[in-house]
């Protein structure tokens, strides 16, 4: 199997080697990111979608996804939390 230079964790890991269906962005991802990391991502995922209510059949969920991934693989875009703020709910006493 290849190796990679991961600018997630910083070190060398294996390769993806399945499609992952993401357009340009997935051979950047491919380039720059282990196996290891796009597995940990994949959990991370689901949380982020479950978390901010995404719609994924709406463009403005999946660009929030997209922004969540690249920011927790490093691949130079900071975390949009502005969702955080609109879905947070005080505790009611």
């Amino acid at each position: 199997m290849a190796d990679v230079a991961c600018v997630t964790c910083g070190e060398t890991g294996e390769a993806i080697a399945t499609p992952l269906f993401l357009g340009k962005l997935e051979a950047e991802i491919k380039a720059k990111v282990c196996l290891s990391c796009w597995k940990k991502w994949e959990g991370m995922r689901v949380m982020v979608i479950n978390e901010y209510h995404v719609n994924l059949g709406d463009e403005s969920g999946r660009e929030l996804v997209r922004k969540q991934m690249k920011a927790f693989l490093k691949l130079g875009e900071q975390a949009d939390s502005s969702k955080v703020a609109e879905n947070y709910r005080p505790p009611t006493n």
